[in-house]
């Protein structure tokens, strides 16, 4: 066998080039780059064991286009200055339960917000140094970087000052930064001992497990661990329910993450999670908006599925595919049951602000088993069962009602059909089922008409509205409605040429009958 001989030669220069930091901070923005600086200030703190009260400031002065944020986490020894800038260095340990881990992101973070970046620190243990990072020295190719040593600023304290900056802020700014910072850092928020602070104004903790507790419909939640590489654990808590602060302009519903305490992405309603497959979740509706699914873990950072710029999960990551079963039966569990409900939920789920979340085992989600949970109500699919189901009561105290019930869904149902003249077929029925209400009314109302003499009283509508409409209040412009649109009906019977009937038409007739049956007989639609 013949040997490869190998001859050294010059060693390669491995140094990196300052370019690396161009490619890595397109991903962030104005939220994402404070809030990188924000977990550098954690880390440390949650490095002292929280010792001593961590208060971050952040200032964003509009008028000059600079930013600064300041925080007493403890400050940087001299030692550990070049961390500032080297890519990869950081104090953070990958198996401690910190936020950093890569060792990039406040360092791409301050590139990306600022050309001209100040950053003052003073440890305890040290003396007050300055480093400042430019656009001279990021074109330069020399990684040297001067640093300074300054006269003492207060112990604990570091300062980055971030001047010409990249995009502009604005006086909308602060505001957004606040509700940013309020979600991703809720459960720092809560602990005494952490406070955060955007232009004087203190950060409150906006939390997500706004749920509601229906009867026998209560959230759950779950605890496990998960082994992502076989061997290192993360603790996971899924938490599912249905919320009461639902927001149709946000869509505030789908999955959360949380990594270590930290929010990591919201308002999940991906196919990933289990959208978009008709056996999972379905596809995300306003039907299901009152579904929130939030997953906390908690232990090594390496092993956490949150990508570098923790703006997002990584769903091939095994980790979320260990709690991916888990996830997806709560998830489907929960969006259709805000499906099932969705008729009344001010009634279903709305009024039921307070309860217990309820304990379930996570086992058998694991092993792919189904989870234990409340079988799901019947859910009324057609016009009809849900307009019989709401008027349920008074159909079965006055059945005389159930044809009027029953005329309204109609509408409905003719509306769907592919005929050409269903407008027409609409309208008959509709002013047909008007009729026959004030007669239903006259006829059941003997308090109000003792004899009354229907041949001749409807020998003219007139007479009969006018007759109905002087013992019971009824809006005079339902009324003025309910006379054009018999006039309608009536140029279809008796006139030669064939008027259209448009969609617009039938919806405002029907909605007017609608109103008229409420107020003559009490009814829901």
């Amino acid at each position: 066998m013949s040997v490869t001989r190998k001859t050294e030669i010059e060693p390669l220069d491995g140094t990196p080039e300052k370019r690396l930091f161009w490619s890595i901070i397109s991903d962030y923005d104005f939220k994402t780059g404070i809030t990188e600086l924000i977990d550098n200030a954690v880390d440390i703190w949650i490095a002292k064991k929280n010792r001593g009260k961590l208060r971050i400031d952040l200032v964003l002065d509009t008028e000059r286009q600079f930013v600064m944020l300041s925080d007493n986490a403890g400050g940087i020894r001299q030692e550990d200055l070049r961390l500032l800038i080297t890519p990869g260095g950081s104090r953070n340990s990958p198996d401690a339960q910190s936020i950093g881990i890569f060792g990039v992101g406040s360092k791409r973070a301050v590139i990306a917000l600022a050309e001209h970046v100040s950053i003052k620190t003073y440890h305890a243990e040290d003396r007050s140094f300055q480093v400042d990072v430019s656009k001279e020295w990021l074109e330069s190719p020399d990684w040297e970087l001067p640093a300074y040593e300054i006269p003492e600023i207060e112990s604990g304290i570091t300062k980055i000052e971030l001047s010409q900056l990249r995009n502009p802020i604005s006086v909308d700014d602060d505001e957004k930064l606040i509700k940013h910072i309020a979600e991703t850092y809720e459960w720092f928020l809560e602990i005494d001992g952490c406070e955060m602070f955007v232009n004087g104004t203190k950060v409150e903790p906006k939390s997500f497990e706004m749920w509601a507790y229906p009867p026998d419909y209560q959230p759950r939640t779950t605890t496990f661990e998960i082994f992502p590489d076989g061997i290192g654990k993360l603790t996971v808590e899924v938490s599912a329910g249905l919320i009461t602060d639902r927001d149709p302009i946000e869509d505030n519903y789908g999955v959360y993450f949380y990594c270590n305490n930290r929010l990591i992405a919201k308002e999940i309603k991906t196919r990933d999670v289990g959208y978009f497959v008709s056996t999972e979740a379905g596809v995300p509706h306003p039907d299901a908006s009152l579904c929130r699914v939030i997953i906390r873990l908690n232990g090594s950072a390496k092993l956490m599925p949150w990508n570098s710029s923790k703006t997002a999960i990584n769903f091939g990551h095994s980790a979320f595919l260990q709690i991916r079963p888990t996830l997806i039966q709560l998830l489907s569990h929960f969006s259709k049951l805000s499906r099932a409900l969705k008729d009344d939920w001010e009634s279903n789920v709305f009024q039921y602000k307070n309860g217990e979340v309820q304990n379930i085992d996570a086992t058998a989600g694991l092993h792919s088993k189904k989870l234990v949970l409340p079988p799901l109500p019947r859910v009324i699919k057609t016009r009809v069962e849900y307009l019989k189901a709401k008027n349920k009561q008074k159909i079965q105290d006055e059945p005389w009602t159930l044809g009027l019930v029953e005329s309204v869904a109609a509408v409905d149902i003719i509306s769907r059909q592919k005929l050409q003249t269903k407008n027409r077929i609409a309208l008959i029925l509709l002013d047909s089922n008007f009729e026959i209400a004030l007669k239903e009314f006259i006829v059941h109302r003997s308090d109000l008409f003792p004899q009354p003499n229907l041949t001749q009283l409807f020998q003219n509508r007139n007479n009969v509205i006018a007759a109905v409409s002087g013992k019971i209040t009824i809006d005079g412009q339902l009324l003025i409605k309910a006379r054009h649109y018999y006039g309608l009906r009536n140029k279809l019977i008796h006139e030669h040429a064939t008027i259209g009937i448009t969609d617009v038409d039938v919806d405002n007739y029907r909605l007017t009958v609608e109103k008229i049956l409420s107020i003559l007989f009490n009814l829901t639609f």
